[in-house]
């Protein structure tokens, strides 16, 4: 296995933590009843996910060696 291939599976993992963070979320708010989908005021409770999510990525990244696209050339 190559390391983009170990990379894709260690994201594939972080993606899922993700869905069920997120899913986690939007069932607390709307038992709340604060959720409003599609709204921008609901980004801050789903603040600490996407922080993690790319400290994770960087994590994996740095692990195996891969840049961001954005430092490919």
């Amino acid at each position: 296995m190559t390391n983009e291939d170990l990379a894709q599976k260690e994201w594939e993992s972080v993606r899922e933590w993700v869905l069920s963070e997120e899913d986690r979320v939007v069932e607390k708010l709307k038992r709340e009843g604060r959720y409003a989908p599609g709204l921008d005021g609901n980004m801050e409770p789903f603040a600490y996910i996407y922080q993690e999510r790319n400290r994770r990525l960087d994590e994996i990244r740095e692990k195996y060696g891969i840049k961001p696209k954005n430092e490919l050339t």
